[in-house]
């Protein structure tokens, strides 16, 4: 496996990337970290909603929605944060 990755060079990738991820302003850093915390947040909330629907209530299938909906929100947070935060870094970055 290794000897794969060097031959695609996905280490050179992966050090790329982690060189410009280190280069970010703090200020986003701290948004990205922000949006991932509250990210976390709702997918624990909504997986907790689903595990208590399927075991302690009687099965709703509403709840089972609402769940499924919060937990797939919680991705959607996240990458739009991600995003956001890296393009208005870029867009104002003083390079």
């Amino acid at each position: 496996m290794l000897k794969l990755n060097k031959t695609l060079g996905i280490d050179k990738t992966i050090k790329k990337i982690y060189n410009e991820l280190c280069k970010l302003n703090k200020h986003t850093i701290s948004f990205i970290k922000l949006g991932a915390n509250i990210s976390i947040f709702l997918f624990a909330s909504g997986t907790l909603l689903s595990v208590l629907n399927r075991f302690v209530f009687n099965h709703d299938p509403y709840k089972e929605f609402i769940a499924t909906s919060v937990i797939n929100s919680s991705f959607t947070i996240l990458a739009e944060v991600v995003i956001g935060c890296l393009l208005v870094d870029y867009a104002f970055s003083n390079k």
